[in-house]
């Protein structure tokens, strides 16, 4: 984002005059109102709202849509604010209440950018009133003293991902070649391992903390060890989409282009993505480009980048700040979620209109969904949603979101949701099983590997050796079923040993495996 307090207070006055407007049978509701600068939302067991107050630095709870009595959770100690700073971001441990941990993205008075993690207690099961409290005794740290030189670009987002890892925005603090360095936490997308850290007190190693699949693990620099894709400007705020493994990056730009990333977030680093996302490690080329435009260089050769899925044009616009709402997934079945032809479609919103955008993905990329009934414009699916900082589907299957601020700056922020009230919609059918087999049997030196994936969208093929490592990756093409030739060789050329294989299918979640002897 910019460094935006004063342009919030310029516009801050007029936001009230904005009301929200979403196609037809769609409705906007308040759900919590007169919160201080709300920055971050989570949900927690029971339907309960957790959310961070960027300048007071409080967690508080909402519990049937109003403060929990114990208000606040807690008040993350240490924070500067001011600029972009403040406490950004907050999510939850993955397996909790059995692990009743929250983490934090803070800006700290005396150790830069802070990742901490806090031990919550008292209704963890929501089977009561709903509270929860901090200790902030409890903290450990899992990033002390990411630079923080600058009082804006610190990124934002904490969220957990495929395999229980905590991933992490960190922007280039005002540093743009510092994003094309592994070797400092600016600009960066961190993947942390947080399930073996001991309770209580701390500061985690690199080491602890540094998952042994990481892009760059294999660095001399600790720093390294933690990224997980680097080449961003001001990544503050990511969604995770658990069904396709993605991170959906919203990336402040400069002058010219807002871009909306896509990273798988399994861990690949080979093969291809049929939805466009980049692999782990994935360079996403600031400042050496703005969206696809050559911007600025850095010392060294101009290296490969990931496009951008997605570019949002700014050059008109007095400021611009791209806040990725995520891919619209529902599981819920009820009357409450969206009709089917939004599942798997991404939204984002721009900071300063307002204006909420949706993207389809139409053959082979990503586009502007075609307008539906409704819509306030062919290019914007909903307008009004200025100084909205950050978007969740709900568990009633709306979209949540927070808006720091709707007048006066200070204690004018609410939660808000966007609800389908058109009528049922069509559900789903169930999802067939996922098969994969291959034939001849033996296998001489060659196999073909029979996919049948049902409507899953981004198949991925793994050949794996008897100890369990991958040795190939391919993609599978077409809908529902494919046929994929696989030449005995590993992903570097070289022919395998004659031996027992297993082949691997995985598509949103699911995977499916089968046995292939292959004889050379």
């Amino acid at each position: 984002m910019k460094t935006f307090l004063s342009v919030l207070l310029l516009v801050g006055v007029a936001l009230s005059a904005h009301a929200q407007t979403v196609p037809t049978g769609f409705t906007d509701d308040l759900v919590a109102g007169s919160l201080d600068v709300p920055c971050a939302i989570e949900f927690a067991p029971g339907g309960r709202l957790l959310l961070a107050e960027q300048l007071s630095g409080k967690v508080r709870l909402l519990v049937n849509g109003a403060l929990s009595a114990t208000d606040p959770v807690f008040t993350v100690p240490g924070i500067v604010a001011g600029g972009e700073q403040g406490l950004l971001g907050l999510a939850l441990d993955p397996q909790f209440p059995a692990r009743p941990y929250l983490y934090t993205h803070q800006t700290d008075g005396s150790q830069g950018v802070r990742i901490s993690r806090w031990r919550l207690s008292g209704d963890l099961t929501s089977s009561t009133d709903g509270h929860l409290t901090v200790d902030p005794a409890s903290r450990f740290d899992l990033v002390r003293s990411a630079p923080n030189a600058a009082t804006n670009h610190n990124g934002g987002t904490v969220q957990f991902g495929p395999g229980g890892y905590l991933f992490v925005s960190l922007g280039e603090d005002a540093t743009p070649c510092a994003a094309q360095d592994t070797s400092t936490l600016r600009g960066k997308i961190l993947r942390l391992a947080v399930d073996g850290l001991p309770d209580g007190p701390g500061v985690a190693l690199r080491s602890q903390v540094a998952p042994a699949g990481n892009p760059f693990r294999a660095s001399p620099d600790s720093n390294a060890w933690l990224v997980y894709a680097n080449g961003l400007r001001n990544p503050f705020r990511f969604q995770v989409d658990m069904v396709a493994q993605t991170l959906v990056i919203g990336d402040v730009g400069q002058n010219v282009y807002e871009e909306l990333d896509l990273i798988d977030a399994a861990g690949l680093t080979s093969g291809i993505r049929l939805d466009g996302g980049a692999l782990a490690g994935a360079n996403f080329g600031w400042p050496w480009f703005e969206g696809t435009t050559a911007y600025d260089a850095c010392p060294g050769p101009v290296v490969p980048f990931a496009p951008p899925i997605h570019v949002l044009d700014r050059s008109s616009m007095a400021s611009a700040s791209i806040i990725s709402a995520g891919a619209y997934r529902s599981s819920t079945p009820d009357t409450t979620i969206w009709p089917v032809e939004y599942h798997g479609d991404l939204f984002f919103s721009e900071y300063y209109t307002g204006n909420l955008g949706r993207l389809a993905f139409q053959g082979d990329h990503w586009a502007i969904a075609p307008a539906v009934a409704g819509q306030p414009s062919a290019s914007w699916w909903g307008t009004g949603y200025r100084a909205a900082s950050d978007w969740r589907v709900g568990p009633d299957g709306s979209l949540y979101y927070c808006r720091q601020f709707t007048g006066a700056f200070r204690n004018t922020g609410v939660v808000r949701r966007i609800r389908w009230t058109g009528g049922a919609p069509v559900v789903v059918p169930p999802t067939p099983p996922m098969r994969v087999s291959s034939y001849p049997a033996p296998a001489r030196g060659s196999a073909t590997i029979v996919c049948d994936f049902g409507l899953r969208v981004n198949p991925l093929l793994r050949v794996l050796d008897v100890r369990g490592r991958t040795v190939r990756t391919m993609p599978v093409p077409g809908r529902r079923s494919s046929s994929v030739a696989w030449d005995g060789k590993d992903d570097a050329g070289r022919t395998l040993p004659s031996g027992v294989y297993w082949v691997q299918l995985e598509a949103e979640g699911a995977t499916a495996s089968s046995r292939i002897a292959l004889l050379q």
